[in-house]
């Protein structure tokens, strides 16, 4: 059966402006376009066992948004034994779109506002099917310390989770449920509908 919410959990770092852009894409995702349906999850509270932020990605699927080759979200659910459902990587998405990611990092500039609303697009649709599709199943899983876990550049974190790309950029994780990736053209109107409100805003650098 469908599960009752999905995590999205994405990639936290504050010294790359792809942060911001992949932070846009969960807010657009759960303040916009999901609202109660999708729980927003970041790496801290995650890796230190706060019971509650923990709690969700143990209960519920969870979509990883990585931002750049560090692959900090994907390596991040790896170090506490938790394996995402789906995970969208954000090189991969924007080769596609040509959507530049922009320098500024406290706010995306348009380019990467555009960004966000594609990897917010993918994720409501990955996020939709889980909520809504009664064949979508998912097993709760349990947290645990993983010290293998931890991130070097030996470690292929593609082939630890058993990421299988679906669509560009979107990844399965193997021994999942598998889930459909359908477009919804109303999600993409209200999209492309909020990025012109910011192009309109008096005085936005972009």
């Amino acid at each position: 059966m469908a599960v009752e919410k999905v995590t999205i959990f994405p990639c936290g770092g504050i010294g790359d402006p792809v942060s911001s852009v992949t932070r846009l894409a969960g807010y657009i995702l759960a303040d916009d376009l999901l609202p109660g349906r999708v729980e927003l999850v970041s790496i801290p509270p995650v890796i230190t066992g706060v019971p509650d932020e923990l709690e969700l990605v143990q209960a519920y699927p969870v979509i990883a948004l990585d931002g750049c080759g560090h692959r900090c979200g994907s390596n991040a659910l790896n170090l506490v034994g938790i394996r995402p459902a789906a995970r969208l990587f954000t090189p991969r998405v924007r080769s596609e779109t040509k959507h530049a990611i922009g320098r500024r990092r406290p706010f995306p500039e348009i380019s990467g506002q555009k960004l966000a609303k594609d990897l917010a697009e993918r994720a409501a649709a990955i996020a939709r099917n889980m909520l809504e599709d009664p064949e979508y199943t998912f097993e709760r899983q349990e947290a645990h310390p993983n010290p293998e876990g931890l991130h070097d550049e030996s470690l292929n974190i593609e082939e630890t989770l058993g990421y299988e790309e679906v669509d560009v950029g979107c990844f399965q994780c193997s021994g999942m449920c598998a889930f459909k990736l359908e477009k919804d053209p109303e999600l993409r109107r209200r999209l492309e509908e909020e990025v012109r409100e910011y192009e309109e805003l008096d005085g936005f650098e972009c």
